[in-house]
């Protein structure tokens, strides 16, 4: 039973990472917070033991210094670079190399649609006030939230996360 609740709320978590990027081109550090602090909580009830929990904390350092070195340069933003990481940490190793590819075609998919659909934004009726702050307007950041939460859910099915909640 809690593994349910630590794997269904760490899905709400990430969804609402997503849509928070969306409305705000931001990420709270509260989210990647809550979905480690969850990762420890689920940890030992979800049959890893000591050295798989030790190998996902190491994925999830490791995955978190890459993401900081692609954050230093401005090629993604904090938040992303936090989520990122918190999910590496459920993922564990080798599965985070499956959520790191697929968020990153969810994250080019997502790109492609953005620029496509900014093309016809300005004839969308809705206020150029309301355009500018959203995701519409020309040169508005992609908010990646949505590629990472893309990424974890099409990774989901195929994890151990999936095994462990399906057990």
């Amino acid at each position: 039973m809690l593994i349910y609740f630590c794997v269904s709320a760490a899905i709400l978590l990430t969804l609402l990472a997503a849509l928070e990027d969306v409305r705000r081109f931001t990420i709270s550090n509260w989210i990647p917070g809550a979905l480690i602090a969850l990762w420890l909580v689920y940890a030992p009830f979800s049959g890893l033991g000591w050295q798989g929990a030790g190998l996902n904390l190491l994925t999830g350092l490791g995955v978190l210094a890459l993401m900081m070195a692609l954050w230093m340069p401005g090629w993604l933003g904090g938040g992303d670079a936090k989520l990122i990481a918190a999910l590496a940490l459920w993922f564990g190793w080798p599965s985070v190399l499956t959520f790191l590819l697929l968020a990153m075609i969810c994250g080019g998919l997502l790109a492609a649609i953005l620029l496509l659909l900014r093309r016809f934004a300005p004839a969308l009726p809705m206020s150029p006030a309301r355009l500018a702050a959203s995701p519409l307007a020309q040169g508005a950041p992609v908010p990646y939230g949505v590629a990472i939460a893309g990424g974890m859910l099409w990774t989901l099915p195929h994890s151990p996360l999936m095994a462990a909640f399906g057990s």
